[in-house]
């Protein structure tokens, strides 16, 4: 009997971009070289909402994919995913001379799925952080911090939210542990097939956010030489 294996991120990316390039969606998509790498540009656009995706890839391995997406009512998201043992995820919200929100995720990357609505190259099923920033006076502030988040059966530790605020914590999720520390900075240790800590800021400077925004945006040119945020930190054992 054949047993069923979960597809790979470059098979679940494969089969978005052959999707769009079959014009099954209202999509418009383009193939270049730069570098060294391939990228596959699609915009799709349902009337709705319009989605604008860049994928780099190199060797057959996808190395990052830079997002943009209306966000209601009048701001965008826009995005960069960089893809190595995990997946990591810098993004802003904002308008046209405004930036409202940042955001960080990070996740193992053999919980990447397709997404069931075939919008996305791919979705998050699990993560082990997601962090969220708003503006609080002249400081943008950690205000939604969630650790162990399964997106399958909505199990998740909130850590800070409107009414939350747990300074030491100890998750356990999919068989990774987690244990955690807030105060100026957030600390999260995981344990399971693999050990990391990420070590995230609670609060950035209007110069921090800029060049955040100023990073991610980069990527729109196709190219992957920009340096990533550095307030959000990641080390393996």
């Amino acid at each position: 009997m054949v047993q069923n294996t979960k597809p790979t991120l470059e098979e679940i990316v494969d089969e978005y971009v052959q999707r769009a390039r079959s014009k099954l969606r209202p999509t418009e998509y383009e193939r270049s070289e730069k570098d060294e790498v391939t990228l596959h540009h699609v915009i799709e656009n349902d009337e709705f909402r319009i989605l604008d995706h860049i994928i780099a890839v190199k060797d057959r391995r996808v190395e990052w994919i830079w997002r943009s997406q209306d966000f209601w009512p009048t701001d965008q998201l826009t995005d960069i995913t960089m893809s190595d043992v995990d997946l990591r995820n810098y993004g802003v919200i904002h308008g046209t001379n405004r930036i409202s929100g940042v955001k960080f995720t990070i996740g193992p990357r053999h919980y990447a799925g397709p997404d069931p609505d075939a919008c996305l190259p791919y979705v998050n099923d699990f993560l082990y952080l997601e962090a969220h920033y708003r503006w609080h006076d002249d400081k943008m502030t950690l205000q939604r911090a969630r650790i162990g988040v399964d997106f399958k059966t909505k199990d998740a530790l909130t850590l800070r939210a409107r009414s939350v605020e747990i300074e030491l914590a100890r998750f356990w999720n999919l068989g990774y542990r987690f244990r955690s520390s807030l105060g100026s900075r957030l600390l999260v240790r995981v344990e399971g097939d693999e050990s990391l800590r990420v070590d995230v800021p609670t609060e950035l400077t209007r110069n921090e956010v800029t060049n955040i925004y100023q990073t991610i945006m980069d990527y729109k040119s196709g190219s992957s030489t920009a340096a990533l945020p550095t307030q959000f930190v990641v080390e393996r054992d």
